[in-house]
């Protein structure tokens, strides 16, 4: 039985090394298409199904560049396919968001040659795989791997990262396709799971989570 990947990511030679990497370690896997931006990404999903999709966090040039808010419509859009992403950063409370998005699989790049055979064959077994590089990081920082109670949801940080950043709720609600009362209520409920209660200590925790 063979499983057909897609492979997303906008630096060329690292497509090619993943490629590689793949046909060397899993015989059963055929990289079926390649992408280097989000928009075409999203054409080679709906021109070809597949098995699993390896892809980059953040994919500059595109107006669909931000990483969350394309795994987010990922996710609505193809609520099974199993995701595997890829990462140079080391931003914890992005990680963290990622994990709670409900991606099956979590690496650093540089961890990719050790642990993508791995993290590939668990994912295919339906199970979640998160990078020891990832793991370490976010008990470094205190922070835990399973999404938790009072964490946010990934939409909720989507919205302080982006107020955070300079937005307005109603430039917010026009970027991410929602109403502004949407966003205004994600903010509101946002607050109280951290338990804050002004704008300014909204900023302070994006700051020090490293949302902005």
């Amino acid at each position: 039985m063979s499983f057909k990947i897609i492979l997303a990511d906008d630096h060329p030679l690292i497509l090619t090394g993943i490629r590689a990497l793949i046909e060397q370690i899993q015989p059963r896997c055929e990289v079926i298409a390649e992408a280097y931006q989000v928009s075409e990404l999203l054409v080679l999903l709906q021109q070809h199904p597949c098995d699993l999709l390896i892809t980059d966090f953040s994919m500059p040039g595109d107006i669909r560049s931000d990483g969350l808010v394309m795994i987010q419509q990922l996710r609505r859009d193809y609520p099974s396919l199993p995701i595997i992403v890829l990462t140079q950063l080391h931003n914890n409370a992005i990680l963290q968001s990622l994990i709670q998005s409900g991606i099956s699989g979590l690496l650093l790049k540089k961890s990719v040659i050790g642990e993508l055979s791995d993290a590939i064959r668990q994912v295919l077994l339906g199970r979640t795989y998160i990078g020891s590089s990832v793991k370490m990081l976010l008990a470094e920082a205190g922070l835990p791997q399973q999404a938790g109670v009072n964490q946010l949801t990934p939409k909720e940080t989507e919205v302080v990262r982006l107020l955070a950043s300079g937005m307005s709720v109603t430039q917010a609600a026009e970027y991410l396709h929602r109403s502004i009362k949407t966003i205004s209520t994600q903010k509101k409920s946002a607050m109280q799971r951290l338990g804050i209660n002004s704008d300014s200590a909204l900023f302070e925790y994006a700051r020090s989570s490293g949302l902005c």
